[in-house]
Formats: structure tokens, C-alpha cells, sequence
């Protein structure tokens, strides 16, 4: 905690002293408090805080990869498969050791990737009902949600 209220301190020092102060502006003092924090963090204590926001940027962008490429996916399936080869599944992904919170934020980025949809949360929290487009190889499906979005979550949440 202390990390991140040294990195907004800083941010806004930097963000008042300009001429005219505006969002860049912010961004850069945001981003020189943080160098700052992660290059002084063994003194300072901040670096649980720099980890857990460096894991939050690299969980935007493999978010971001996923999502584009289960849209290209998706197109490329609409567009060119035939309906007969298509095996849509519903099957049960395990969240046991996640928090409410997580299984949450989990839920919704499967959502949001093309492909697959979170249809139920089982009442004990510890499975979700997916549904799949093309589920003819869920163990590689489950695989990638574990690889690609559990464990980048895990990584920023704890």
C-alpha cells in the first residue's frame, strides 16, 4: 500500500508543477512515481506493489491477444467451416482455489473471448458451466483458459 500512495504522491507532484496540467501529463508522473517506487523498492517496501502492477499490465495485454485471436478464430470458423464439423460442448472448468472476486473477473473474460461463454457458476464455487463453440478438444481449451487467463489473474490478485 505504501508503494502505491508514493506512486500517486509522485505522479501528482509532477502532474501539478507543470504549465498546464492534463491527462499526459498525469500518465508520466504516473509511470516516472512508479520507476521511481520499483528502483527503490528494498528500501521503500514496494515490491509487492510493483509486482502485483506489472503483473496487472501483462494480464491486460494477454487479455488483449486473446481476445483478438478468438476473434480472428471465430471469423475464420463462421466463414469457412462447415456446420458438420462443428462439436459444441458445454463442460465444467474447476475454480476451487479461487476467491468469489476472481471467479468473477474469470467468468467475464471467458465471456468476453468469441468461442466460449460462462453460462453457470455452480452454487459451492467451485466449477463453471462453459460453453464452448468448438469444443472437439477440451483438454487444450481448459489448458489455455488455465494458462492464458487463471493464472495471469492469480498473478495480479495475490
Amino acid at each position: 500500500m505504501i508503494g502505491f500512495v508514493l506512486n500517486l504522491g509522485l505522479a501528482l507532484i509532477w502532474f501539478f508543477l507543470g504549465d498546464e496540467p492534463d491527462g499526459a501529463r498525469l500518465f508520466v508522473g504516473w509511470v516516472l512515481g512508479f520507476s521511481l517506487v520499483w528502483l527503490f523498492r528494498g528500501v521503500l517496501g514496494g515490491d509487492h506493489y510493483t509486482r502485483r502492477a506489472v503483473a496487472l499490465v501483462v494480464f491486460l495485454a494477454v487479455f488483449h491477444r486473446e481476445l483478438l485471436l478468438s476473434n480472428l478464430q471465430l471469423a475464420r470458423t463462421v466463414l469457412f467451416a462447415r456446420n458438420r464439423t462443428l462439436r459444441p460442448e458445454i463442460f465444467l472448468y474447476p475454480v476451487a482455489g479461487l476467491t468469489k472476486a476472481e471467479i468473477l473477473l474469470l467468468s467475464h473474460c471467458i465471456t468476453l473471448t468469441p468461442g466460449t461463454s460462462t453460462i453457470d457458476i455452480e452454487d459451492d464455487f467451485t466449477q463453471l458451466r462453459l460453453h464452448a463453440l468448438d469444443g472437439s478438444d477440451l483438454p487444450a481449451l481448459s489448458a489455455g483458459i488455465k494458462r492464458n487467463l487463471e493464472a495471469r489473474i492469480l498473478a495480479f490478485t495475490r
